[in-house]
């Protein structure tokens, strides 16, 4: 059974753990890592979670992620994500911390509450999509999209994929990820 650190609504630890199934049914906030692909004259590797998730199955999203274990860093979650998910080693030095953000979101159709406090990383890498070894268990496909096809799509009312029903904090992480990276352009 996977536990998880439990928090409050700013972020400061509750100093307890309780199952993740009951974390998400009583909407405890939690802390996750999600991670920005980005191929630089691709775009961002998108991705459809396995029909067995149980939150958001068969959605895609436009990160790779996971809940951070008791005691684990942000940093050390984001690591750990991409091997398992996408099979690839990373080095520290290789992952840009964004920002840390909270988001309040729910799974309508599971009934589930899922309050995290996030850790938003940017990867950049020149692996096209068969360079990945995907985590059959939590992604069924993956693909590329250029930013401004998966901006119109996160903006459309009738997008040509199923996106998690997060569309409004994907656009605001696409464009925090945009600045951090005209910043970076400058320094």
């Amino acid at each position: 059974m996977e536990y998880l650190a439990i928090f409050d609504n700013l972020n400061q630890p509750l100093h307890q753990n309780l199952p993740r199934r009951e974390v998400h049914v009583q909407g405890h906030w939690h802390r996750t890592s999600q991670i920005y692909v980005l191929h630089p004259e691709k775009g961002y590797l998108c991705h459809r979670r396995s029909a067995g998730k149980d939150l958001f199955p068969s959605l895609w999203d436009v990160s790779i992620g996971g809940h951070l274990s008791p005691e684990e860093t942000y940093e050390s979650c984001a690591l750990r994500e991409l091997s398992e998910e996408l099979g690839i080693s990373v080095w520290p030095d290789e992952l840009e911390l964004v920002t840390v953000t909270s988001v309040d979101g729910q799974d309508e159709k599971a009934n589930l509450l899922d309050r995290e406090h996030v850790g938003i990383f940017l990867y950049k890498t020149n692996l096209p999509v068969t360079g990945f070894k995907v985590q059959q268990e939590e992604i069924t496909e993956i693909e590329y999209l250029h930013l401004p096809r998966l901006r119109d799509d996160l903006q459309s009312p009738a997008p040509s994929r199923a996106y998690i029903p997060m569309q409004g904090h994907f656009l605001e992480i696409l464009d925090l990820l945009e600045a951090h990276q005209g910043s970076r352009k400058s320094e």
